[in-house]
């Protein structure tokens, strides 16, 4: 089974990536900051991650440098109320990009996407 990493700090974000996730067979872990999630990446093997840019104490952006530094082979897509544009100029070599305001099923065809690649 595919493991997924949800870096996000908002909860209600959390839940509803769970609710889709989950029943598609992946498994599922979550961080609300870069401690939390660097801490579940040394310990689990993760295929995949979904990276907020606005997140406490450490960005996005310096959390994707330090992924790209621990696991390159890691993929990550980028999940924000940020406009893709954006997305892409703040963080340029992720996988893919989701704007929030797309609505869960743009996303799930997004992580499937990635983790088939």
């Amino acid at each position: 089974m595919k493991k997924v990493l949800i870096v996000e700090d908002e909860q209600r974000i959390i839940d509803i990536y769970l609710r889709l996730l989950v029943p598609a067979g992946l498994i599922v872990r979550y961080a609300k900051d870069a401690q939390a999630a660097t801490s579940i990446l040394v310990r689990e093997d993760i295929d995949l991650i979904l990276l907020d840019i606005k997140i406490p104490k450490i960005d996005g952006r310096t959390i994707f440098e330090i992924i790209e530094e621990y696991n390159p082979n890691i993929k990550v897509i980028v999940s924000s109320v940020y406009p893709i544009e954006k997305q892409k100029e703040l963080i340029p070599r992720a996988a893919n990009y989701y704007d929030k305001s797309e609505g869960p099923i743009p996303l799930l065809e997004k992580v499937k996407s990635a983790l088939a690649a």
